[in-house]
Order: structure tokens, then C-alpha cells, then sequence
């Protein structure tokens, strides 16, 4: 009896395994190897008759045809190759300068997600991830990405402007604990909550988003960057791996000497000596970088030659980070740092400060594109 009852326990065990994946585990499927590109029947979500896409080689990615089909969706689809299981659901997409393509993206033809667009971006093929956490998907499922060629018409061509092609690389499912509530939520890898004030300032540092627009506005006072300790108001989260964080900046000039500045701001700890790099306009329009490679240290800085910057970028690789800043639209000026002090943990986010501990300073953070890579070794 007791041999029957061990064997019936482990069978169990075994079944039980066998249906989900290992929490946190992470599955990928590529858009160009794991996708068929056969043309899809019928009206796509905006009641144009699907396009085909094509392989580019050169990015690893999917791409409509934006010459002959321009506005038209593309379709396409592969069979989920992992268990049944509650999973994150992460489509990886390419950003470009000439359109904020839509993605729609299905499990067994039940959307996960609809419309949802790529920000806008100074960068031309880009990453940049959307996502959906509590998605139930059945091993064998099909899954099916779609996206459209679409213009902003910011970038003239010919007699008329460029368009994008929605290109999109793979998709990834991060296994989750088992889903109860059923529902499909959009997970803003954009979303940055802590709002804190570094160092000594008597104005305290507070946000607000503001949903249409997209946009986070920060105010704080704060003498800024210093020699050897800092204070600013900041907003962030925290950060482990590569990752690229893109953003527009406009200072609203609330204080009375114009000695405000603002950024994006990668730092080891909320300590006021602490290591970071941070890539900052002033009220003056000049951009530049500042860093301390080791807590405690003197700050050093990087002028950007162009003016008028209101786009700037951070994006860490290992132990560089480059560094970039222009105005919408044109192509960025950058510069490459090397810092091995700051550990894997660490904060990323926006500051700003008013350039006094009296005084306060405000900033609108807006066409925000964050992308940390999930996979492995990265």
C-alpha cells in the first residue's frame, strides 16, 4: 500500500511539472526562423487587407511593404514551442525616425494586445520592447504578430514623407507564477515610480504622469551635479543588465537666475558622493555628460558641441556607456564613457534641479524609450 501511495505521489509531482514551465524561464521565438510569412486572408483591426512581409537581413527582422502598402498591416505566425503556462509576453520591435508603427499581437486569435505603438525616437532601428504580463498560452498555441508601414510626416521624401515598416525581431515569454484574475495586462517597461530627493534641498522633489502625452513632469530644487556631492530631485527604478534609456527633455524655467538642468541619470545608490553618468541640457540649451567613475571622487564633464538639444540617450553595454544628445529629429552627436565602478544594481531614471536648495526648478520628460535586455549574459 505504502509503495502504491509513494508511486500515485510522484506521478502526480511528474504531471504536475510537465504542464508549466520553470518560473522566470525565459522562451524565445525569432521573427525570421520561427515565423511562417504566408499571406494572411482578409480585413486586418483597420480594415485594410493584410501585406506580406519580408526578411531583412540586415536587422534579423520582419518588415512590411511601406512603398506598395503603405498603411496596410502585415501578418504572421509560428506555433508557441514551450508548455502551458501564465507567461510575460514580450515583443521585441525596431524603432524608426519616420513613423510610431502599431503591433498587434495573438494567442490561438484571442489579441493580447492591440495598437500598441513604438515610441517615438532620434534612433533608426532601434530596440524597443512592448508587453503584456498574465497571458495563459497552451503549448502548440499560435501565436501571430502583426504590424503596419506608417509615416509621421516628419521626414520628407520625394513628393511625399517616409514611412516605417513596423519591423519587429522576435518575441519573448517570461514564465510567471499561475494567473488567476485572466486578464491580459499592458506592462509599460516606460514606468519609472520612485520620486526622491538627493541630498540636501528644501524643496521637496514630486511627479506626476500625465497620461496623454506620455509624459512625466518632475519638479525639485537642488544645486545640481557638484564637485563631490550632489543634489536633485529624482526619478527612477531600479536596473540590472544593458539597457538603453531614451527621452525627450524641456525645462520649464521656473527659476529666476535660469540656472536649472535636467536628464537622464544612471547612478550606483541615492548617496550624494555616489558613482553615476547622467546626460543633462541646461536652461541655455547646451548638453552634456557628467560622471563620477568612483564614489566620493570629483565629477568630470563632456560638452556636446551641437545646441538646442531636446533628445537624449543613455545606453549601458558592459562597462561603456554611450552617451547621446541632438534635437528631435536629427541625428545624434554621441560620446562613449567606460565605468567599472558602478555594480549590476544599481538606479536609473530622470532628475532635475534648479541649480538652488531654495529654489524650485520643473521638467517635462516625454517620447520615453527604455529597453533592458532580458536575455543571458547581457
Amino acid at each position: 500500500m505504502k509503495t502504491l501511495l509513494a508511486l500515485f505521489l510522484f506521478l502526480i509531482i511528474q504531471s504536475s511539472g510537465a504542464f508549466s514551465q520553470k518560473e522566470g524561464e525565459l522562451i524565445t521565438m525569432s521573427a525570421i526562423n520561427d515565423f511562417s510569412l504566408t499571406l494572411r486572408n482578409g480585413k486586418a483591426p483597420n480594415r485594410l487587407p493584410y501585406n506580406p512581409y519580408h526578411i531583412e537581413k540586415e536587422w534579423n527582422a520582419l518588415a512590411g511593404d511601406d512603398l506598395n502598402f503603405a498603411f496596410h498591416m502585415a501578418s504572421a505566425e509560428g506555433n508557441f514551442p514551450a508548455k502551458t503556462g501564465t507567461y510575460t509576453v514580450i515583443l521585441n520591435t525596431l524603432t524608426e525616425r519616420d513613423g510610431e508603427c502599431a503591433y498587434n499581437v495573438y494567442v490561438n486569435d484571442k489579441p493580447v494586445g492591440l495598437s500598441q505603438k513604438n515610441p517615438p525616437t532620434n534612433e533608426f532601428c532601434a530596440p524597443a520592447m512592448l508587453q503584456w504580463t498574465g497571458v495563459e498560452i497552451p503549448s502548440g498555441a499560435k501565436i501571430r504578430v502583426e504590424s503596419n508601414s506608417y509615416s509621421n510626416l516628419r521626414r520628407p521624401e520625394g513628393g511625399f514623407f517616409e514611412y516605417a515598416r513596423g519591423r519587429w525581431t522576435g518575441i519573448d515569454f517570461k514564465a510567471e507564477k499561475t494567473n488567476t484574475s485572466g486578464i491580459n495586462n499592458i506592462l509599460n517597461p516606460s514606468v519609472f515610480e520612485k520620486c526622491l530627493s538627493v541630498g540636501v534641498s528644501a524643496v521637496k522633489a514630486e511627479t506626476k504622469f500625465d497620461t496623454p502625452p506620455q509624459a512625466y513632469y518632475l519638479v525639485s530644487g537642488g544645486e545640481g551635479l557638484k564637485d563631490k556631492t550632489d543634489n536633485f530631485g529624482y526619478l527612477c527604478k531600479p536596473v540590472t543588465g544593458n539597457f538603453i534609456l531614451e527621452s525627450g527633455v524641456k525645462l520649464l524655467g521656473l527659476t529666476a537666475g535660469k540656472a536649472g538642468s535636467a536628464g537622464i541619470m544612471f547612478r550606483q545608490s541615492t548617496e550624494p558622493d555616489a558613482a553615476f553618468i547622467a546626460c543633462l541640457v541646461l536652461n541655455n540649451g547646451t548638453a552634456k555628460i557628467m560622471y563620477r567613475l568612483v564614489k566620493g571622487e570629483p565629477s568630470k564633464d563632456i560638452l556636446f558641441k551641437a545646441s538646442g538639444s531636446d533628445m537624449i540617450l543613455i545606453e549601458k553595454k558592459g562597462d561603456s556607456f554611450i552617451v547621446k544628445a541632438a534635437k528631435f529629429g536629427e541625428i545624434y552627436e554621441q560620446n562613449i564613457v567606460q565605468i567599472t565602478n558602478i555594480s549590476e544594481s544599481a538606479l536609473i531614471g530622470f532628475f532635475v534641479c534648479s541649480g538652488s536648495v531654495d529654489e524650485k526648478e520643473a521638467v517635462a520628460f516625454s517620447n520615453i524609450r527604455f529597453f533592458n535586455d532580458l536575455k543571458p549574459g547581457n
